[in-house]
C-alpha cells in the first residue's frame, strides 16, 4: 500500500472523515487507482457518491475484490425484488429512498459496561491519590490516631463530603482529556477497541466530551435509568449519548488492499 493510501486508511480507522476525504481527493488527482477509489468510497459524503467511487474502482480494475464485494452487498436487495407491480395510482406517494448504509458497527453493551468499570476503577485510584495528598485523608488519619469516637465520626463525614466532588472533578478531567487526545477513547474503551463518535461518524469535540461525560453522566446516573435506557434504544444510546448526539462504535477493521 502506498504511503498516502496508508494515511487514508489510518484516517478512516480513526474516524477522521474530513482528513480521509482530503487525502483521497489528492490521491485520485495525482495517482488514480482502484484502491484509491475504494478508500474514497469509505469516506463518501453520501450513498450515491459511494456507489460512484466503487464503480470507478471497477472500471480501473474489474476484478478488484473489495469493491466487488461491497458493491454486491449494496445492490443485493435489488436482486431479490419481485416482478414489477402495476404503476401506483397518481395519489400514491413516491417510495422513500433507503438510507445509506452505516460505515461503522455499534459496540456491544456488555463490552461498554466492562469498559465503564475499568475507567471507574482508574478514576477511583486517582481520586484516592488526590484525597491522600490533600487535607481530608490527613484529617481522618489524625482523628483515627486520637481514638476519639466523636472526632472519628466527624472526620469520616467530612471525608465523604469531600470525596464526592473530588471524584466528579477527576472523572471529568480523565474522560474529557483522554477522549480529546485519543479521538473518543478512554483506557477502558481502548481495551475493547471501542470509540465514541458523533452520529454522522465524525470525531467528537471538547464540548461533546463535556456534555457526554460530565453533564450527561450525572443525568444517566439518576437511579441508573440513563444506562438502562441503552438496552431498549435502537442505537444503543444511553441518556448521556442522547444529550451529546454520540454513538459508541467498534474500531474499523483495516482493509487489505
Amino acid at each position: 500500500m502506498g504511503d498516502r493510501l496508508a494515511e487514508i486508511q489510518q484516517a478512516l480507522d480513526s474516524f477522521r472523515m474530513d482528513e480521509a476525504r482530503e487525502l483521497a481527493a489528492r490521491e485520485l488527482e495525482e495517482n488514480p487507482s482502484a484502491a484509491a477509489f475504494f478508500l474514497a468510497a469509505q469516506a463518501a459524503l453520501n450513498h450515491g457518491q459511494r456507489v460512484e467511487y466503487l464503480e470507478k474502482a471497477l472500471e480501473l480494475d474489474p476484478v478488484y475484490q473489495p469493491a466487488l464485494d461491497e458493491l454486491a452487498d449494496i445492490k443485493r436487495p435489488d436482486k431479490t425484488k419481485a416482478a414489477p407491480a402495476p404503476a401506483p395510482a397518481p395519489a400514491s406517494p413516491p417510495p422513500i429512498a433507503p438510507a445509506p448504509p452505516r460505515q461503522f458497527k455499534l459496540a456491544p453493551l456488555s463490552k461498554r459496561f466492562i469498559a465503564i468499570v475499568i475507567d471507574g476503577f482508574i478514576v477511583g485510584l486517582f481520586s484516592f491519590a488526590v484525597l491522600f495528598a490533600g487535607g481530608p485523608f490527613a484529617a481522618l488519619n489524625q482523628a483515627m490516631a486520637s481514638a476519639d469516637l466523636e472526632a472519628i465520626n466527624a472526620a469520616i463525614a467530612q471525608f465523604q463530603s469531600d470525596a464526592l466532588p473530588v471524584n466528579l472533578v477527576v472523572s471529568a478531567v480523565y474522560n474529557v482529556v483522554l477522549m480529546k487526545l485519543f479521538n473518543g477513547q478512554t483506557l477502558g474503551k481502548m481495551v475493547f477497541g471501542m470509540r465514541v463518535v458523533k452520529k454522522n461518524g465524525r470525531r467528537i469535540s471538547v464540548l461533546d466530551a463535556l456534555l457526554r461525560n460530565v453533564l450527561g453522566y450525572m443525568v444517566s446516573q439518576i437511579f441508573l435509568l440513563g444506562y438502562i435506557w441503552a438496552f431498549a434504544d435502537a442505537e444503543k444510546q444511553a441518556w448521556h449519548d442522547k444529550l451529546a448526539g454520540t454513538l459508541v462504535v467498534e474500531e474499523r477493521r483495516t482493509v487489505t488492499l
